[in-house]
């Protein structure tokens, strides 16, 4: 997975000015520029079910580019191993969830800004994982994965139960086409 962000709710963040403090060299050498932040996934993310609870240990990195004219400038990159903790259930024929923060860890990959001093840059990054990051994986996970179903059937009841590694699906089904079906066998 890659995303850019250019649009969030502070948008002051997405611009050198709103770092000036937390990264005062990144200010210094690119002053008042707007910036976007490159994500990616740096391996698949880590899924652990228990009978407590369903869990991830998400691998990114996070590289923040400096836009200058009609350059995009890579200045720091940041590994994040984000620890998150959800619910699922069925919604229809779907599975869906909902995910959030448990905590998360950061150290800086590469710089050409110097040093960062991390303490300083990760309340920002907790702030981001918090209004823009979970939002856009809750967003897709509210859609949810169909589940295997034949089809013409419905799920009527269903009750999700976690298993150590397993998510298994107890429900009641449903034909939802037998209308279709008897007027195709009169006709």
């Amino acid at each position: 997975m890659h995303w850019i962000v250019d649009k969030i709710p502070d948008q002051s963040l997405l611009n050198t000015a709103g770092w000036r403090f937390i990264v005062p060299q990144l200010y210094r050498k690119y002053p008042n520029h707007d910036m976007n932040l490159n994500i990616s996934l740096s391996s698949p993310p880590v899924v652990e079910i228990s009978k407590q609870k369903a869990g991830a240990n998400v691998f990114a990195d996070l590289t923040i580019d400096v836009l200058e004219e009609h350059e995009v400038i890579p200045v720091a990159c940041i590994s994040l191993v984000i620890r998150a903790s959800g619910l699922v259930k069925v919604n229809g024929n779907n599975l869906i969830g909902a995910v959030k923060l448990d905590d998360f860890s950061m150290s800086l990959k590469w710089s050409t800004i110097g040093n960062l001093r991390m303490y300083l840059v990760q309340p920002v990054v907790w702030t981001l994982i918090e209004t823009v990051f979970l939002p856009y994986a809750n967003l897709h996970l509210s859609k949810g994965f169909p589940l295997p179903i034949i089809h013409g059937f419905t799920l009527q009841e269903a009750e999700i139960i976690l298993s150590d590694s397993r998510i298994t699906v107890c429900s009641d089904v449903s034909f939802s086409d037998s209308n279709k079906l008897l007027f195709k066998f009169i006709h």
